[in-house]
Formats: structure tokens, sequence, C-alpha cells
């Protein structure tokens, strides 16, 4: 049966043009993830909605080795940076795997840090600055609130904000005086 390649919706043998995405059908069956069964658009070793292998795809005897530790086969990919990753070194979140850095995980949600700050109440004064300039905001906090601490990694207070908003908001943060450089070596990862 065709499918349209855009919106992935099966039409009846005869029709050659989706009527809702105007896309040219393809006369074929689709290629699904064996795990999510999300559309692949070609035959593809990894998925990448999921990160999951496709050993339909892969040919006999072919290994791919986990990035961290190559003397293990990799079971998936992280959906961010594509780095092959093994059963120890996947890290699963809502039916996604990453790899061991906990930033591709804000960037797979859409969200991106803009700043980092130690406390509660300065990380909401640059929520409701960023907010009142337009920008939508939201405030990531690790710390552990049963205990209050102002140093080390349960410090930390990310301001974030939606992933196409990034640089707006920190030309806004720069203007205001309220941008740390040090904040940028995030960009520099991706």
């Amino acid at each position: 049966m065709p499918y349209c390649p855009q919106c992935h919706y099966q039409y009846k043998e005869g029709t050659a043009v989706c009527p809702d995405c105007n896309e040219p059908l393809i006369a074929a069956e689709p290629l699904l993830c064996e795990f999510c069964m999300e559309m692949l658009e070609e035959e593809q070793k990894f998925c990448p909605h999921c990160g999951m292998v496709q050993a339909a795809m892969m040919e006999e005897g072919e290994e791919i080795e986990c990035e961290n530790h190559p003397q293990m086969e990799a079971v998936a990919m992280c959906v961010v940076c594509g780095k092959p990753v093994c059963g120890d070194c996947a890290v699963k979140r809502q039916g996604k795997i990453f790899c061991e850095n906990d930033e591709h995980i804000k960037i797979s949600h859409g969200w991106v840090v803009v700043c980092s700050t130690s406390t509660d109440y300065e990380a909401h004064m640059i929520r409701a600055n960023l907010e009142g300039a337009g920008i939508p905001c939201l405030v990531f906090s690790q710390r552990d609130h049963v205990y209050f601490l102002t140093v080390g990694d349960m410090a930390v207070v990310n301001v974030m904000v939606p992933k196409q908003n990034l640089l707006e908001a920190q030309e806004f943060l720069r203007k205001m005086d309220l941008f740390d450089e040090r904040d940028e070596e995030f960009d520099d990862e991706e």
C-alpha cells in the first residue's frame, strides 16, 4: 500500500498524492522501528526517534562498538549526538536513548539551558525578566529542597528556554548584564 513520507498515513492503491500534505506517495511498505514503531526514512542501523539498534538492518555478524567501552557491543545510539552506547552506558528517558551527558536529555525535549545559578530566587528573577521580554522560560532545579545547599552539584538551578529562543534569550540577558559567558560553553558542545 502506498504511504505518505510526511504524515505516514497509508492509502489505497491508485492514490498518488497525499490529500493532507500534498506529498507524492511512496509505493512500498513503510520501514518501521522494531521498538518504537516510528517510521524510518531509509534503512538505518539506529532509529533516529528512539535510538535503538535495528537488527534487521544490520549485516550478519556486524557489530557496532560502544564509544565508551570498545569491547562491548552498542545496543543504541544517543538520539542527540549519535554516540553508540552499550547497555551500561545507555540512559533511557521517555522511550528515548541518551548517552551519559545530561544536557542531551534537556535538548531532546526542546529546552536548553540559557544560564545557571545557585539560588532559586535568582533563577526566578531571570525567568521573570525573560518572560517579560516574551521569551518562554522555565526553572529546572537540581537542588534537594529538604536541605539548604548553596554550593556543589545539588545547588545547581538552571534557567531554560525553548531551543529556538536560545540566541534571543542570551542576547537579552547580555543587554541586561545577567548573562555569564561561562554559559556559552554549552553552546560549543552542540
